[in-house]
């Protein structure tokens, strides 16, 4: 077999070097590219998550007081819905805050502090002043009353509590749907919009059909 040539081996560096500069055009788009910036301590991104976690935390606590204590079929039906809803959105929530290395407790920070200079944000201080750690949250007095009760009262305590809880957390999850800067919360914040909607719906349907008036708003 006759020996290979120098200029037979030439289409081979010809095709490596030509792949060598493909890899190398590659690499220059790819640092050119932007990367998604990770949102701040101070962001709507995760001041959302945070502080919407918290809220979400009293609902699930009342929901599960509502399933050892309501007498009726439905509303432990809905406490069941409400928890599962809400428990999960907060894993998520609370999988956002890790990936970004954020607290995820707001202790010690200003709640709320991410809506600042909007009407909700004035409504907030307001709750604060009554005792509520952000709009529509029951106070630890309102808490212990609807941890006492029973039967029908229980019901329609819980029922008012829970809808004006999703009144002010409905109004959280549109700010942060409309302003949070990453797809993953602005998509989040929105799913928590829409199913607290429509909780609130049943929560009215079910306050209406035991004679009851919703609470004032948050």
């Amino acid at each position: 077999m006759p020996a290979r040539t120098p200029r037979a081996r030439a289409p081979r560096r010809v095709l490596l070097l030509a792949a060598g500069l493909l890899a190398a055009a590659v690499v220059g788009l790819l640092a050119g590219r932007a990367l998604p910036t990770t949102p701040g301590a101070n962001s709507v991104d995760v001041g959302f998550a945070r502080d919407m976690t918290t809220h979400h935390a009293q609902a699930v606590s009342m929901a599960y007081t509502a399933l050892q204590r309501a007498p009726s079929d439905e509303v432990r039906q809905l406490a069941v819905d409400i928890a599962s809803t809400q428990g999960n959105q907060t894993g998520r929530m609370e999988q956002l805050l890790l990936s970004w290395d954020q607290p995820l407790s707001s202790a010690g920070r200003p709640v709320m502090a991410w809506m600042a200079g909007t009407d909700l944000h004035e409504r907030h201080e307001s709750a604060l002043a009554q005792g509520r750690t952000m709009p529509g949250m029951a106070t630890a007095a309102e808490m212990a009353r609807l941890n006492s009760e029973s039967g029908e009262q229980f019901e329609v305590d819980f029922l008012q509590l829970m809808l004006r809880h999703h009144a002010g957390g409905l109004d959280m999850a549109r700010y942060g749907a409309e302003h949070a800067t990453t797809e993953q919360v602005r998509d989040l914040a929105d799913a928590i919009a829409r199913s607290q909607q429509a909780e609130a719906q049943l929560l009215t349907s079910h306050l209406s059909e035991r004679g009851a008036a919703p609470l004032p708003a948050p």
